[in-house]
């Protein structure tokens, strides 16, 4: 069955997340989403700042999905599927080319267009939310990254790409939850951004050189070290080349 969405509209937010987790704490049913047209606080992974002028696409997102916390991490694979699957109608394959970063970010010729946010909701030891954030460059991207309206050759509308990624987010998470991981994970290698090429994995306390092998069946990322042995990474800011 398809996710019943119900979006709220805002001038501006201090950040979409927050109202979203107070609405789960309030018992609001999956499928609550609210979009800022500005953010002045908005935030991405690791606590890091996503800069949020008006031009661009911000939205948070409400998810109850049935599955136990160790299982919750494969939504970003399955966000980054369906919103990579979402934009391709604005994309001309030939003249530019879209790939995913793990874990969760779109390019578009190398450039961030996309980045999502998935933060757990949790009580008495028990998921009992995903608040997904997202925010899509549309017209104005930050430094050094790009747009959808920058290579995109038809129309486009923050409101239309909105509805089309929530379609093609619900049709991807209920396969997720029929069918498994396995498909998604497939899906998500075949635009893997650096697959076979040399990558930087940085924690907070160490940083570890090798090839982008794949990921584990859990959607953790496989480093080739230069000896062969193979590094498990389930967590990190990652770098291509000599980033």
């Amino acid at each position: 069955m398809s996710v019943n969405w119900r979006v709220r509209l805002y001038q501006s937010v201090q950040t979409t997340q927050s109202y979203v987790f107070e609405a789960a704490d309030a018992g609001e049913e999956e499928g609550f989403v609210i979009q800022a047209l500005k953010q002045v606080g908005g935030k991405g992974r690791h606590g890091n700042t996503w800069t949020s002028p008006i031009g661009n696409l911000y939205m948070s997102i409400l998810l109850r999905p049935d599955c136990d916390l160790a299982q919750a991490g494969q939504l970003a694979f399955v966000i980054a599927v369906a919103l990579s699957n979402a934009l391709d109608d604005y994309i001309d394959p030939v003249k530019h080319k879209k790939t995913l970063k793990w874990p969760n970010d779109v390019l578009i010729d190398g450039l961030k267009t996309s980045g999502i946010l998935l933060e757990s909701h949790i009580a008495d030891n028990k998921l009992e939310a995903i608040v997904l954030g997202m925010g899509v460059n549309i017209f104005q991207p930050p430094e050094l990254a790009t747009s959808l309206n920058a290579v995109s050759e038809i129309p486009v509308y923050v409101n239309t790409v909105r509805d089309n990624i929530l379609d093609k987010l619900s049709y991807y998470y209920e396969f997720w939850q029929k069918k498994g991981f396995a498909p998604i994970r497939e899906a998500w290698l075949k635009q893997a951004h650096g697959l076979g090429q040399p990558i930087t994995a940085r924690l907070p306390n160490a940083s570890y050189k090798g090839v982008f092998k794949g990921l584990t069946e859990d959607g953790s990322l496989i480093l080739t070290m230069d000896d062969g042995t193979e590094k498990i990474i389930h967590a990190a800011e990652v770098h291509f080349g000599d980033e």
